[in-house]
């Protein structure tokens, strides 16, 4: 971030997940989504939107890992997610990088603070997420489906065979 960025207006400080983070191995990113939400915070979002420096928080703390390398437990733009909200009913979810509110509620936005709190994370975890008005919501996260880098190296392994050229 650039020194022009710190304006007059100050942003709450990010408290996204920071409770649970000592309980919880440092949030995996593969370098795809990294690259995706740091062009989103720093050229889409606007400065006094509070995602923007949460997400900048996220991007400074993360491990980076190459796609091929992506564990396949962990949540990434385009996986399905199940979670429940203060243990309300649970919910099934595609992780997007959209910018707008879909209406039929299959998507959650990681430019909102429950889609924030989901990537990088693992079923099992239950994790804290502060809303706009300060209120916190306990997500647990209880399953992952599709996600997109695994299901790649599913159809590379698939393709291989072998056969190779000179078994003709």
């Amino acid at each position: 971030m650039s020194n022009k960025d710190n304006g007059a207006t100050r942003l709450p400080s990010y408290k996204a997940n920071r409770i649970n983070e000592p309980r919880h191995p440092r949030r995996v990113l593969s370098s795809h989504d990294y690259g995706r939400l740091e062009i989103t915070a720093f050229e889409e979002i606007d400065m006094l939107n509070p995602m923007r420096q949460w997400i900048a928080h996220l991007l400074s703390v993360a491990q980076i890992l190459h796609s091929d390398e992506m564990p396949e437990d962990v949540i990434t733009l385009g996986t399905t997610v199940r979670y429940r909200i203060d243990g309300d009913v649970q919910q099934r979810r595609l992780l997007t990088l959209g910018h707008q509110q879909v209406p039929n509620g299959q998507y959650v936005s990681v430019l909102t603070p429950v889609g924030l709190a989901l990537i990088g994370r693992k079923p099992g975890e239950t994790v804290e997420a502060e809303v706009f008005d300060g209120r916190k919501l306990r997500i647990e996260i209880s399953a992952l489906e599709n996600q997109p880098e695994a299901e790649a190296r599913a159809r590379m392994t698939q393709g291989r065979t072998d056969d190779g050229p000179e078994a003709a």
